[in-house]
């Protein structure tokens, strides 16, 4: 039935026309002072024209029509009609068609609304005086996410529909806002039955009807997402804290961010001292830090631009430092790095101790050999053949080699390789003088640094091949000779020549049986390497082998 709430805004006696109004089909409820929410679909106000703007100035909440006396000619605006006193049957008529017309347009509006919105919608009609709830309406966002049809579960109660509603405690809360009238918002809470299961957000309010709506929204993805979230947050805090390293998460301006266990240990102070407080510049020492601030911002750049691995000193609350290998990203998308660092102050020292003896080792093998030569040198003295001296001499020079190598290597800063090009020279010019031998020397080595490996043998050959020279391809005591050492993409050669006499025709390296050409022979297979002799214009000797990267 239509409602129309009848407001008397002036004196008179109005009972004929109610009587008519409800004769013609409405319920009529006549009031002298409206509430400011009327419950009524179309408010009848009978008053004066002059009193008309008065009364559209207020919101009660239902269209206003008004009934006026016309005793003058007036102009009165009336955006929902006004009717005469007393009004005919068409007009009541007209009344009526505008409340239904007025409702099937809001109701129409209201359903495609209400199937539309993406937020799930349930109309409930209390029963059992409050106690249980008959499901009423339900739209269609909520048919997907209850995964129900609306006509299967019309007409039937909450209880049946969603048997774990109570304990829920959605229940108790439509309850109470069906007995109060005031509206609740149900947190997020994860409900559960035999059917369904997810997350819900609900708000719950009464309808002027009595009915109670809740509307919810499905927070089981966001949820999920979270909860996941927080594992992959629980997983990385687990490494973070478990690496075995000191490590943090540095942001742009060089302030420490997040600082696990093993930098607590390290650095002397707690993390809540750390954290937000500290830059990491505090815990380098002077002369790195310039250093690793132009790391610090260049990565920032340029990831690229900046070592992800280097070595520093830090310094700890007490001023203790210690030796630490860095590892530094950035994090995606931020401006942000995370840096593990480990301590290897004990290898550093570990790996000091074995410099130092590494060069001990190193001089006193040079040493022992010196010793030897000696020895021979003596025994030279007791021999008066010159052919057994000549021996002699030469076994001196293959010792000196060696003894040569070895002194490179201690006083070198590696001691596992030595710059050839130093030692070569010396080798070369030590030779000739003594051999007494007015010979020029002409020296062209690359800057290579080979190991002892390489180096022993290269410095025989040099050895066996410039004494040759110097001792049969001068017969009168002066020429020139070349020693060059020329790398290319990992292949290296050696070329010792001489502009003498030339090696003679019937002398074959490969079969030969003089202890000189046999030695450079058996080098050159120790090397992997290639022999190849030039005999014109004087003796060239081109040795080929692989030289690795120094």
């Amino acid at each position: 039935m239509l409602r129309i709430l009848f407001v008397r805004d002036v004196e008179a006696d109005v009972s004929d026309l109610v009587e008519k109004l409800r004769s013609s089909g409405f319920e009529v409820t006549v009031t002298d002072t409206p509430e400011r929410e009327a419950d009524a679909d179309l408010v009848l106000v009978y008053t004066a024209p002059e009193k008309v703007p008065g009364w559209a100035s207020l919101d009660i909440g239902a269209p206003l029509m008004y009934l006026l006396d016309f005793d003058e000619d007036v102009v009165v605006t009336c955006p929902h009609g006004c009717l005469g006193k007393p009004p005919g049957g068409e007009e009541i008529r007209e009344c009526m068609e505008f409340i239904i017309d007025r409702l099937v347009l809001e109701g129409e509006r209201y359903r495609e609304l209400f199937e539309n919105i993406n937020t799930c919608v349930a109309v409930y009609e209390a029963v059992d005086d409050g106690e249980d709830f008959i499901l009423r309406d339900l739209n269609s966002a909520a048919e997907e996410v209850e995964g129900v049809k609306r006509d299967d579960v019309l007409g039937r109660r909450v209880t049946e529909v969603f048997p774990g509603v109570d304990d829920f405690g959605l229940l108790e809360v439509m309850r109470r806002v069906y007995v109060t009238g005031n509206p609740e918002h149900f947190p997020t809470a994860r409900y559960s039955d035999e059917r369904i299961s997810g997350w819900r957000d609900n708000f719950v309010y009464r309808l002027s009807s009595g009915e109670v709506v809740t509307v919810y929204e499905d927070l089981t993805r966001e949820k999920q997402l979270e909860e996941e979230l927080m594992e992959k947050e629980k997983l990385y805090r687990t490494i973070f804290e478990t690496t075995g390293t000191a490590t943090t998460i540095v942001d742009e301006d060089t302030t420490i961010i997040l600082a696990n266990r093993e930098f607590e240990r390290l650095s002397g102070y707690s993390r809540d001292e750390i954290e937000g407080k500290k830059s990491w510049t505090e815990f380098v020492v002077d002369e790195d830090l310039e250093r690793m601030k132009r790391y610090h911002y260049l990565r920032r750049r340029d990831p690229g631009l900046a070592p992800r691995r280097y070595t520093f000193r830090f310094r700890n609350r007490h001023g203790d430092v210690r030796h630490m290998q860095m590892t530094v990203d950035m994090i995606p998308g931020t401006m942000r790095s995370v840096a593990s660092m480990a301590d290897i102050t004990e290898i550093e020292r570990s790996l000091r101790e074995k410099e130092v003896l590494l060069r001990e080792v190193h001089h006193r093998v040079k040493n022992n050999l010196q010793i030897v030569s000696s020895l021979l040198n003596l025994q030279g003295l007791r021999v008066g053949d010159d052919e057994v001296l000549d021996v002699l001499k030469e076994s001196q020079g293959r010792i000196k080699v060696m003894a040569m190598i070895h002194e490179h290597l201690y006083q070198s800063e590696s001691l596992a390789r030595i710059n050839f090009r130093e030692y070569v020279e010396r080798l070369v010019n030590d030779i000739v003088i003594s051999y007494g031998a007015g010979v020029r020397t002409v020296i062209e080595v690359d800057d290579i640094k080979p190991d002892i490996d390489t180096a022993i043998p290269l410095g025989l050959m040099i050895n066996e091949l410039v004494t040759n020279s110097v001792k049969y391809a001068f017969p009168d005591g002066t020429g020139t000779i070349a020693v060059s050492i020329k790398v290319e993409d990992g292949r290296a050669v050696l070329v010792v020549a001489d502009d003498g006499v030339g090696l003679p025709e019937d002398i074959d390296p490969e079969g030969t049986d003089t202890l000189g050409l046999m030695l450079v022979r058996i080098l050159t297979q120790q090397l992997d390497g290639t022999l190849n002799i030039r005999r014109d214009h004087g003796t060239e000797f081109r040795i080929g082998f692989q030289m690795e990267p120094s």
